[in-house]
């Protein structure tokens, strides 16, 4: 597999994949040696929006744990699980929840 580098601006989605708290869509590969830091007075500030995003991923996430343990028949999962697809899918969710909606769907509702 060939190797690409170069520079690049990274947006929130990145920021939550290199931080751990989503799955990328790609493989990445961090080279230590190459990494440069940003002076703190050149950090872009941090919105609150995205730890609101967060907050309803990591809930929607318990949704979906308890719906995998819930004691109910697999056809009634199956059903649950298909409505939380189709809103993970829909462009209020992406609008709500940014990246962390296709991340959702990408973890728990592919084949």
């Amino acid at each position: 597999m060939g190797l690409l580098s170069g520079f690049a601006k990274i947006n929130d989605f990145g920021v939550k994949v290199l931080e751990g708290g989503v799955a990328p869509p790609i493989q990445i590969s961090m080279d230590e040696r190459r990494r440069t830091s940003v002076p703190r007075r050149e950090q872009a500030p941090i919105a609150t929006s995205i730890q609101h995003q967060q907050m309803i991923t990591d809930a929607l996430e318990k949704v979906i744990t308890t719906i995998n343990q819930a004691d109910v028949s697999e056809q009634e999962k199956n059903e649950a699980k298909t409505l939380l697809r189709r809103l993970l899918g829909s462009k209020a969710a992406v609008s709500v929840l940014g990246p962390g909606a296709q991340s959702l769907a990408a973890k728990y509702f592919t084949e």
